[in-house]
């Protein structure tokens, strides 16, 4: 199994997870050959990386999703249904929210195989808004177990995450949305103000570069969360549609001026830049896929080299001459 660039050189391969439509519905099976039109109606829904089937495939390529299709599908819809709610009474369901969340929190995968997958097409706003909104609460529970939360906090943290664009609905100025959440969050007690004052902040930044122009310790912790896990979403799975590492180095660029330098951690230690079944490069020439990961760093994971039939396992924390120097797709 390996992660490949969605083109007509993939014709005839076949494809390694199952794609939903913006209602949930299964569009194209696992283990569906790719054809020319297929390949055509992908693009067209805006997915333009697959994983698909090869001769790497094995069981330690096994492909894992962070969340279920199946549940993630569900949570969605009923995600879907609770922004319905907020547009039509302008108000927002405790209960219904909190259900929401700790479903993803007992059910999200945190072993090293698994990845947020681009398999869900985006043609319908609400569907795509509820998908960001559950990928990017999935991101900050990931940085969150790193940062260790206990369940009080993670529980929070995730409720402002999973409504952190909630103003989008009742807001049509884009820069005015955190406000119009936080106005609707507060007005239901049941909210705790560490889960409105985030949705608030979360396009906040140290340097205070962002729009309310505060900075430093008066943007609150999970605010910050929130932040890293937007920017990294939107960037592997929205216009950008970067890999992983790119997006890695893209929001490493920003610099710790403004970016909470514990929270950046978090992020970089968590967030793995070459997952499983990626093909890449080493700059010795060698050519291979990503099979494992190394927590202590995972920008140097465990790859198998292939020439001439031969494998050969290259573990590059420990091989520090060795580093990855390009992705093939």
């Amino acid at each position: 199994m390996r992660l490949a660039i969605l083109n007509n050189n993939l014709e005839g391969e076949k494809i390694a997870y199952t794609i939903y439509n913006e209602d949930g519905i299964m569009f194209l099976k696992s283990g569906t050959q790719l054809t020319q039109r297929i390949i055509k109606r992908l693009q067209d829904m805006g997915i333009n990386t697959v994983y698909i089937y090869d001769k790497y495939g094995d069981d330690s390529l096994a492909l894992q999703e962070v969340l279920d299709s199946q549940i993630k599908i569900r949570l969605i819809k009923a995600l879907n249904e609770l922004f319905v709610e907020i547009k039509k009474n302008n108000t927002v369901n405790y209960e219904k929210s909190i259900n929401i969340v700790e479903e993803i929190i007992n059910n999200i995968n945190l072993s090293e195989n698994a990845i947020i997958l681009n398999n869900f097409t985006k043609n319908k706003d609400m569907f795509s808004l509820a998908n960001h909104s559950i990928d990017v609460t999935l991101v900050s529970i990931i940085i969150a177990s790193y940062l260790k939360y206990d369940a009080k906090k993670m529980i929070n943290l995730s409720l402002a995450a999973l409504l952190h664009d909630i103003g989008k609905i009742i807001e049509e100025d884009y820069q005015k949305h955190p406000e119009a959440a936080y106005n609707l969050l507060k007005g239901n007690v049941s909210f705790k103000p560490t889960t409105y004052i985030s949705v608030l902040q979360h396009h906040e930044f140290e340097d205070g570069s962002g729009p309310m122009m505060i900075q430093g310790e008066k943007i609150y912790e999970f605010a910050k969360i929130i932040n890293i896990s937007d920017l990294y979403v939107n960037f592997i799975l929205g216009k950008d549609n970067l890999l992983p590492h790119e997006a890695i180095e893209k929001i490493t660029t920003l610099g710790l001026n403004k970016l909470n330098e514990e929270i950046f951690k978090g992020f970089i230690n968590s967030i793995r830049p070459y997952p499983n079944g990626l093909k890449v490069r080493l700059n010795t020439g060698d050519e291979g896929v990503v099979i494992s990961q190394n927590k202590n760093i995972l920008s140097r994971p465990i790859i198998m080299i292939t020439s001439n039939n031969n494998y050969e396992i290259v573990n590059l924390e420990f091989e520090l001459s060795k580093l990855i120097t390009e992705v093939l797709l």
